[in-house]
């Protein structure tokens, strides 16, 4: 009986810190989300026919905000961010001419959709309508705050287990 009940509490206060841990991660991400706010962004929407706009001292919190600040935009909503369609009236694959629409940032492109890409200031954001890139992109770096927090999860994580188990050999 009192191995069930242990147990029960031992699963109990996991999900409940699982619960609070993933609570505050998400409201981290929310919160750094909004304080971002990059100004000085410069723009520039290449045609891929020679045309080029350039907008300079941009200010948002996504490569998004700041395409839908300059252009007329369609896109699609899917689960990993927005797609987008068209700028300007200029529509992916055209006449199946196989350009699309791809952003690179500060030269490199991006690995994100374009409402998931948070701006810094100062950053330099290319819209071109060419062939898909064929060199491979790498995934970003995890910052310093998430690899801080998985490490102090996995800590607690490993406590928590060391003091389930010396609670229960104690009981039997």
């Amino acid at each position: 009986m009192k191995k069930r009940v242990y147990l029960g509490l031992l699963v109990f206060s996991l999900f409940c810190f699982l619960a609070i841990t993933s609570v505050h991660f998400t409201t981290s991400a929310k919160v750094r989300i909004h304080e971002n706010h990059a100004s000085n962004v410069e723009l520039t929407i290449d045609y891929g026919n020679t045309t080029q706009h350039m907008f300079s001292s941009l200010s948002g919190t996504t490569v998004f905000d700041i395409l839908n600040q300059t252009s007329i935009v369609t896109f699609s909503h899917y689960t990993y961010g927005k797609f987008i369609n068209s700028i300007n009236g200029i529509e992916n694959n055209a006449n199946d001419n196989g350009y699309y629409w791809q952003y690179w940032v500060n030269d490199e492109l991006a690995p994100v959709a374009a409402d998931n890409y948070i701006l810094s200031n100062g950053d330099q954001v290319l819209w071109k309508y060419c062939a898909p890139e064929m060199t491979p992109t790498t995934s970003p770096t995890p910052g310093p705050e998430l690899i801080l927090g998985v490490g102090i999860i996995g800590a607690v994580g490993l406590i928590v287990v060391i003091a389930a188990s010396v609670v229960y050999l104690k009981m039997r």
